[in-house]
């Protein structure tokens, strides 16, 4: 009996709630492991057949989940994405006031940003090639201008902004500045400290006016 065989004479004997459970870690691992290839090799020289090696899993069953592998990338950055915007909502304030809530904002996007940075250096990588992912990646960084743009708005409104100050200019400029600087930090390995980071939230917050 080939290798095959004997993996569907086994998944018949499965009740559904096993199958499903056996499914799901199938997934998983397959997710961690192309997460890990893609890491090391970036997206180019990623091949589907280490990641099943890594996985355990045959070459076979990752057609399964997934249909190639831009969509396993794109699975894992979706997750990626997720997280980073949970972290930055769930990050306690330190203090009162805008300064509190952009210094929050710029801990938590740059502590996310540190934990998944070689997983966001590929994000880049493909974003310059791929249509599909340049529109994630435009759209991520849309959900980022956006909060940014209600809050300055919120502050010109409480008179702590001047009205000069043009809402989603600065949104977007101040948010590819904190961008740029954590993948100049995290990727490219540029040398910092804990002033830094203050030091970004000061401009943040003169850059607007405050």
């Amino acid at each position: 009996m080939s290798i095959t065989e004997s993996v569907s004479v086994t998944m018949a004997a499965m009740t559904p709630v096993k199958r499903q459970a056996r499914a799901e870690r199938t997934r998983a691992a397959l997710l961690t492991a192309a997460r890990e290839v893609f890491e090391e090799r970036g997206f180019l020289d990623a091949k589907i057949s280490e990641i099943c090696e890594r996985a355990g899993v045959a070459y076979g069953s990752f057609y399964t989940h997934f249909a190639d592998k831009d969509a396993v990338f794109a699975e894992l950055i979706d997750a990626m994405l997720a997280g980073l915007l949970a972290v930055m909502r769930a990050e306690p304030l330190n203090g009162d006031g805008p300064t509190a809530r952009i210094a929050s904002a710029n801990r938590a996007y740059l502590r996310a940003y540190r934990k998944n940075a070689r997983l966001m250096a590929v994000f880049e990588q493909v974003a310059t090639f791929s249509p599909a992912m340049r529109e994630t990646y435009l759209r991520a960084w849309g959900v980022f201008y956006d909060r940014q743009e209600r809050a300055i708005r919120e502050w010109q409104r409480a008179g702590l902004v001047p009205d000069d100050v043009e809402p989603r200019t600065a949104a977007v400029a101040l948010a590819t500045m904190i961008g740029r600087t954590a993948y100049t930090w995290y990727v490219l390995g540029r040398p910092h400290d804990d002033g830094d980071v203050e030091q970004l939230t000061r401009l943040y917050c003169r850059a607007i006016g405050m």
